[in-house]
């Protein structure tokens, strides 16, 4: 069971779904629940800490006959729960941990042998985000026991994974991720300084980027039937916003006003005040110095899925966003 999120012409909309394995043994996905806006509706406070799965969506789940864990539905839904109680259920241990299963050990062949199916993409996603670092060629056909948690999960599933995992990633790892993900390093062998995207020509970097892009658009082995059917033309939504990353945020930016990251310093733009990048923010100053970084973090996911370009935002305005994020949370970490 996980979380899935969906963008459209009429705003963004949230499902609880499962991957289900063909009789073929292929894996596709199904909806189960529509959970709206805001899944926190389904969220039922009992007091600062504690809260409950509502019993719409549990009598709903038992209506069709799905088998769920009932600790995996908290783990779902605790990105949701409210900051302040969220801080209070950690400061008591927090719900992560409980119920843990030792998972059995494979060797090196077993683990070699389950994980062959796993489409290179799907690999270099995970190893980045597992190491945060661009210099993995050396592990791409190493059998390593946390690839495993990307078997047996229909496409959407994985991709929707993948995207909460990517909001983690800070700014400045972005650059380092989209370069790797898609092989870039490879096309601009044999040079030591492969590893490195700004030492890379950046028009031939765009056509090696492009080229990538369209082939995995068109790899079937990728967008098996395991992937939701797109209502646009052209490149899928999984594939979307990495288009929008790499083109309007991470390498050709909004110009040269944008935050840059030169030799270790950030450079805010000179004519942004932090009440300017407060106002993008819709924040006001004590509203900003009262959030702790995760709520502030957390606060600029609901906001950029307000104005997201694929929800029908205007991208000046994300780019604003963007920008306004990246220098305020930069300044609350240091």
């Amino acid at each position: 069971m996980y979380l899935a999120i969906e963008r459209g012409p009429e705003g963004t909309r949230f499902f609880l779904r499962q991957s289900v394995k063909k009789a073929g043994g292929s894996w596709i996905s199904e909806d189960l629940f529509d959970l709206g806006r805001d899944p926190e509706e389904f969220i039922d406070y009992i007091d600062e800490r504690v809260f409950l799965i509502s019993s719409r969506l549990l009598d709903a789940l038992y209506e069709k006959g799905v088998e769920y864990d009932y600790e995996e539905l908290e783990e779902i839904f605790w990105p949701f729960i409210d900051p302040d109680i969220k801080q209070t259920i950690e400061d008591f241990g927090g719900i992560r941990g409980r119920g843990i299963k030792r998972k059995r050990r494979f060797s090196p062949e077993e683990l070699t042998r389950m994980q062959a199916s796993i489409h290179p993409f799907d690999r270099r996603r995970m190893l980045f985000l597992k190491l945060l670092q661009i210099n993995i060629e050396s592990l791409m056909e190493r059998p390593l026991p946390f690839l495993n948690s990307l078997l047996d999960k229909s496409r959407d599933e994985l991709e929707q994974n993948f995207e909460f995992m990517e909001m983690e990633l800070r700014p400045w790892e972005m650059r380092g991720y989209i370069y790797a993900i898609f092989g870039l390093p490879e096309r601009f062998k044999p040079r030591f300084s492969r590893f490195i995207p700004d030492a890379q020509d950046q028009d031939l970097m765009d056509d090696f980027f492009i080229e990538e892009l369209c082939r995995l658009n068109s790899d079937s082995s990728f967008l098996d039937e395991g992937a939701r059917p797109s209502v646009f033309k052209g490149l899928h939504p999984y594939l979307r916003r990495y288009a929008i990353q790499y083109f309007d945020f991470v390498f050709r930016g909004p110009g040269p006003g944008r935050v840059r990251e030169e030799r270790g310093a950030w450079h805010p733009p000179a004519t942004s005040s932090d009440t300017e990048l407060l106002s993008f923010l819709g924040l006001s100053r004590s509203e900003y110095e009262a959030m702790s970084e995760r709520e502030f973090v957390s606060f600029f996911r609901k906001k950029a899925q307000e104005l997201h370009p694929d929800k029908g935002g205007e991208h000046e305005a994300f780019i604003r966003l963007k920008e306004a994020f990246e220098i305020l949370l930069h300044k609350k970490r240091w």
